[in-house]
């Protein structure tokens, strides 16, 4: 089998010419050019055009469950096989009993007998300088299977991996020409397209689809030349779209998700399109197709209703999660007539919730826009959404659903699940008001039907879980993807890094965003860290602008730097060399992004391992070399972005507070008393519900505080931690804790957290993350049967090699900083936002760039306003705490 590609004739004519059908024999003679009346043109490196042509030989009278071969007559290579397909019969051999050509229509047919039936199967042919299209049918419905098998040993085809595709493209080093091919999944008949065949299952009355074929082949020097279409068209939501960012939202309270939002837009941070995933009435993945209403366990209606307001008050699309592909036992309106079956008349499973352990069905494709008419419009009444998010749908490949229930039209053909697809995004954009996201993977085929996927990867053999080692070939994305539809990120966290977790290192962080960057996509905060201001600050004011600039443009040109010089994608391609890249588009916008640990050097920046830049007429911007530091920056003609990567403020994360161990004091018997500090970034006034659960862990069973628990010290937090403002902190305890007699001796690591008593949500914290929001403050050491503890605090954090670790000024030209700034205008003023605010950092900005005001008013914790300073060129802004500074454009 040609592995991971389609069945592939490469190169064929229009012209074939054999024996007729009641020949005894074939004539294996190849006709001679000049009898071939259609060919492909290739130009070698620019120079004289050549001619290939190719034929297709029926197969001997005789031969069984054969198809003939294709050869191909090359000028410069002489003949060279390239393919033998074979065919099967659903209950037996199909044997070949002649052939005819019929030069008028140019159509071969082939003649099989198949048993005691006589099938027909026609070939017609249309040739275009660099690609056939080959059309198959039969007229009897006895054929399980046509496979075109691997590529001759001749070629030495070597495969050539292809991320956000399917399959691998070829590259023969006998001929030095690409090659691809791909069934036309919009008009099969099949129920399957499994590699090189195309597969046609028995439907529930035992009878097949007749075969209906159509194969799209590529050969060319030019390796962008032998992707495929997806042949649908835009999206109208692109221009919507572009530049915003998707905030993949998992929490399990709908107060904390209203509180998140609206700490977003504290901090400017605005232009998003929320998910909010985890809302269905019977919780995640139950129940399904019932989402209406929400689930009571995570709040009210009006708290649902509260955080989608927010969302939209910060400019910001708001969707909730759909599903109607997985149709479970426990839907209350449960039928049978809705689930799709296999050929043997058994209900055909779905996903399976490991959680409840509940498996549920695969709705039938034809069935799925109906049960979407029973919730949407009510969730979009409700809740007032204006855009949606659809799972499984566009993440599936077409042949991953079907129905075999030969009473269902299209039944055993997987163009239903396609068209039904297109339905049902017709269906929701309508209803929403707005555009519909879904998940990748095999997202390629639906591109345009829908208006933007989380892009995963795992289609064809580039796996999920590359992480930073993800080669940058970014052309099939680029040229065939990006056209038709806004997509989003790398894929969640989770299915991006080799861990399999949503935490990521800085090297980690840094190339995922390279690399939504170097593939056009936009910006993405993955479940975890939606609200995590840091990291935020980053994803919306660093890869907004430039995600704005490429996301309806169009790409003009692709090079990768291989042994020091810039080429085509067809000479990269030729070595997969694809770690430095430069990408430039329609309208002048430049990328560079660089997965070598070899610098590139762009005017005077040096761009080291996962840093990039992106330039046009009015931005610049870029993850670069800043002296001893590295550091992001973007600046528009409205806007400025600087980051001097302070590794101090980095450790914030998304919390609200910092806890850490005041003290640890011996009590009676097997008792101590803990005071924890609560350093806090962020207010908590709506949390004061929140209680505090304290785990002590024995250290050799597991580094999560949620497991194992050996004992712990849960309470009620001091009021005043909910009531004080960012950058204090406040004393909790002493709190009494009381260790069982039946806790052995040993090391216990402490983890602390804030939890929902009602919900169980808890609370993001700055800290040693266990991953579950629990939070490793230290260790405690128990001896002489618990009559004895001690403390020990954590270790200091190792320096992270691509943070400020030193708090370096950073000079960033026009601004100098230690921290993070944002600056905006805003109604004919300048406006400043620190990042954090609670800590007083160095912000100079540079007179050239920021003529110095008198006066700067100060606003949010502190109301006083702020008169600058001067300091040679530039003049420094003291911050003093307030969330945001503001002056006047004109002074």
């Amino acid at each position: 089998m040609l592995r991971q590609a389609l069945p592939l004739i490469a190169l064929l004519a229009a012209e074939i010419s054999m024996q007729p059908a009641n020949a005894n024999t074939l004539n294996q003679n190849l006709p001679s050019e000049a009898s071939s009346s259609g060919s492909i043109a290739f130009r070698d490196g620019g120079q004289k055009e050549s001619r290939t042509r190719a034929y297709w030989l029926a197969p001997p009278i005789g031969s069984v469950n054969k198809l003939g071969a294709v050869v191909l007559f090359e000028p410069r290579y002489g003949r060279v096989q390239l393919l033998a397909p074979t065919i099967e019969g659903k209950d037996g051999s199909m044997v070949c009993v002649g052939s005819t050509w019929n030069r008028a229509r140019t159509v071969l047919t082939i003649v099989y007998a198949h048993g005691s039936t006589i099938v027909h199967i026609n070939i017609h042919m249309e040739v275009t300088r660099t690609s056939v299209q080959v059309q198959m049918d039969a007229d009897q419905p006895v054929i399980s299977s046509v496979d075109f098998g691997k590529w001759a040993e001749s070629l030495m085809a070597r495969a050539i991996s292809v991320p956000y595709y399917s399959q691998n493209v070829w590259y023969s080093q006998t001929i030095s020409t690409y090659l691809n091919g791909w069934w036309d999944w919009h008009i099969t008949h099949a129920t399957k397209l499994a590699g090189t065949a195309a597969q046609y299952l028995p439907k529930t009355d035992g009878t097949l689809n007749a075969l209906h074929e159509r194969m799209q082949l590529r050969i060319s020097k030019n390796i962008d030349a032998v992707f495929p279409e997806p042949g649908n068209a835009a999206s109208p939501y692109r221009a919507t779209l572009a530049g915003r960012t998707v905030l993949d939202i998992w929490d399990s309270g709908f107060s904390s998700i209203r509180q998140g939002l609206s700490d977003l837009g504290d901090y400017g941070l605005t232009n998003c399109v929320g998910i909010i995933h985890n809302w269905q009435h019977q919780g995640y993945d139950n129940a399904l197709p019932e989402h209406f209403p929400a689930n009571p366990k995570l709040g009210t209606d009006t708290e649902l209703r509260a955080a989608l307001d927010q969302g939209k008050d910060d400019g910001c699309l708001m969707a909730f999660h759909e599903n109607y592909v997985d149709y479970y036992p426990n839907y209350p309106l449960f039928t049978p007539a809705a689930v799709a079956m296999n050929s043997n008349g058994s209900q055909m499973l779905s996903w399976l919730n490991t959680s409840t352990n509940i498996q549920s069905f695969s709705t039938k494709p034809t069935w799925m826009t109906a049960d979407a008419e029973t919730q949407s419009p009510e969730i979009h009444q409700a809740y007032k959404t204006t855009a949606d998010y659809l799972d499984v749908h566009s993440g599936v490949s077409p042949s991953s659903h079907g129905d075999m229930d030969a009473s269902t039209p299209g039944a055993g053909m997987l163009t239903t699940w396609v068209q039904s697809n297109q339905a049902l995004w017709a269906y929701e954009r309508q209803t929403h008001g707005g555009p519909v996201l879904g998940e990748g993977r095999n997202h390629w085929y639906y591109s345009g039907l829908l208006d933007g996927v989380e892009a995963q990867l795992g289609a064809g053999s580039v796996a999920t879980n590359l992480d930073s080692a993800l080669p940058l070939f970014v052309d099939f994305d680029l040229l065939r993807i990006h056209p038709l539809q806004i997509n989003h990120g790398m894929g969640y966290y989770e299915r991006w890094t080799q861990s399999e977790t949503p935490s990521m290192t800085t090297v980690q962080m840094d190339a995922y965003r390279m690399q939504e960057i170097a593939f056009g996509h936009a910006p993405f905060l993955s479940k975890g860290s939606w609200s995590d201001i840091s990291r935020a600050f980053v994803e919306f004011n660093l890869v907004q602008p430039v995600a704005s600039r490429y996301g309806t443009s169009q790409v003009h040109s692709i090079q990768y730097r291989v042994n020091g010089k810039w080429v085509s994608s067809s000479i990269a391609a030729q070595s997969s060399q694809f770690s430095q890249l430069q990408v430039t588009y329609d309208n002048g916008l430049t990328i560079m992004a660089n997965a070598s640990a070899t610098p590139l050097t762009w005017n005077r920046l040096t761009i080291p391992q996962y840093g990039w830049v992106a330039k046009s007429a009015d931005l610049l911007a870029y993850t670069a070399q800043c002296g001893s530091t590295i550091c992001d920056y973007a600046q528009t003609p409205t806007s400025l972005f600087a980051n001097a990567r302070n590794q101090s403020d980095a450790k914030i994360d998304r919390g609200y507070a910092a806890p850490s161990v005041a003290k640890v004091e011996q009590g009676a018997g097997h008792t101590f008393a803990i005071t924890f500090n609560w350093h806090l970034y962020r207010t908590m006034g709506t949390h004061a519900q929140y209680k505090a659960f304290v785990h002590f862990v024995r250290d050799d069973q597991t580094a999560k505080v949620s497991a194992k628990i050996a004992f712990q010290g849960d309470h009620q937090p001091s009021i005043s931690i909910f009531h004080a403002q960012p950058g204090n902190t406040v004393i909790d305890g002493p709190i009494m804790v009381t260790i069982p007699t039946s806790v052995p001796d040993g090391q216990y690591s402490i983890g602390v957290g804030l939890y929902d008593p009602a919900t169980g949500s808890r609370l993001p914290l700055s800290g040693n993350n266990d991953g579950s929001n629990g939070y490793i403050i230290g260790n405690l050491t128990l001896s002489k049967n618990g009559t004895e503890v001690s403390f020990q605090p954590p270790p200091p954090a190792i320096n992270d090699p691509r943070l400020n670790a030193t708090s370096t000024v950073v000079d960033f030209g026009a601004v100098q900083t230690d921290g993070m700034i944002l600056i905006k205008q805003e109604a004919g003023r300048w406006v400043l936002r620190p990042y954090p605010r609670d800590r007083k950092f160095t912000v100079l900005l540079n007179t050239m760039n920021f003529p110095m005001p008198t006066i700067v008013q100060a606003t949010g914790n502190s109301n006083s306003p702020v008169v600058p300073g001067a300091k040679g060129a530039f003049w420094q802004l003291q911050t003093n705490g307030a969330k945001e500074y503001g002056w006047s454009v004109k002074h």
